[in-house]
């Protein structure tokens, strides 16, 4: 299989293998690539050490993102890209980040620690497609499942639960059962993740194509976490959320809405939060899409006086 690559990235590989390393493109710049979508970014991965890639990089503005980890950012061409030296994760304390990582120069140990199979695929065009965990196989029958064992992978990074229903939102793909289970069993972890970082991926779940998918962590019982207890959505009025545009405030208004019960739901406003604009804009959507608007000039402006243009637009 081949996958076009911008010279850009192929450059900056070959830079890397005349250097005496090696270097593929990883997770999902490849997956998207192989399913037919154009990737945002190409994230790299090489076997050279982060003070070598340096080295190799040293005419050009480094950043060094993530040194400790092993990852630093090349810009190129006004462009960043992120290259990551092969790594084995340390222990996982806090259900988010490994405490250390150890290098190594082997490819699969470090495919082995990422977290789905799909996103568990390198590429370079010297050798072509490294898949040991059949990844590609994965894709063809539009499946998501965790790279070895899901309460392992779940236990390392409680994010990885949303991340299941984010990707599948995205590529309209069935989440693998024993993956399944696992995400009703460990759903209690996401309590250790930051709000920003679950509003980052709810947020990404709404704008996708299938953002009913969300119903997944309704039924697992996230909310419950969040202490919303009197919540109780109804799976059929999802299809609200697809057909509405891909905005998100819309979204996220009409998703409060679904939940059954507007005071409690209007909770994850604050618990995720979200700005004080969102905010603002949803809760003037949720306390006025009751009202009827009379459709005459002066009842409008009086509208338009207590809510403003921009609301009276949504809310419309």
């Amino acid at each position: 299989m081949k996958i076009n690559i911008p010279t850009d990235v192929k450059e900056i590989i070959d830079d890397i293998y005349e250097n005496g390393y090696e270097a593929y493109i990883v997770g999902g710049c490849v997956r998207d690539s192989i399913v037919g979508i154009k990737p945002n970014d190409y994230d790299i991965t090489t076997n050279a050490k982060p003070t070598d890639t340096i080295s190799i990089f040293k005419n050009y503005k480094i950043i060094e993102t993530g040194i400790k980890h092993g990852t630093i950012t090349l810009i190129k061409n006004k462009n960043e890209y992120e290259i990551t030296t092969y790594r084995i994760d340390g222990t996982y304390a806090d259900n988010r980040r490994p405490e250390y990582v150890e290098f190594t120069r082997d490819i699969i140990q470090d495919l082995k620690r990422r977290d789905f199979t799909i996103n568990s695929i390198a590429y370079n065009h010297k050798v072509g497609i490294v898949d040991a965990f059949d990844g590609i196989e994965d894709i063809n029958k539009k499946i998501i499942r965790t790279v070895g064992n899901p309460d392992e992978r779940f236990k390392e990074d409680g994010l990885r639960i949303i991340r299941a229903v984010r990707f599948s939102s995205k590529l309209n793909f069935k989440i693998d059962n024993k993956t399944l289970e696992s995400i009703y069993e460990n759903i209690k972890l996401i309590k250790n993740i930051s709000s920003e970082r679950i509003q980052e991926e709810l947020n990404k779940i709404l704008l996708s194509n299938y953002p009913e998918k969300i119903y997944i962590l309704y039924d697992a019982k996230m909310f419950d976490i969040f202490e919303m207890k009197n919540i109780k959505m109804n799976k059929n009025d999802l299809a609200k959320l697809k057909s509405s545009k891909k905005d998100l405030v819309i979204r996220l208004s009409i998703f409060m809405y679904i939940l059954g019960d507007i005071n409690e739901s209007k909770k994850i406003l604050e618990l995720l939060r979200y700005s004080n604009k969102i905010k603002s804009q949803c809760i003037t959507i949720l306390d006025n899409l009751d009202n009827k608007i009379i459709d005459d000039k002066v009842s409008i402006k009086i509208y338009l006086k207590e809510i403003g243009h921009e609301s009276l637009n949504y809310l419309l």
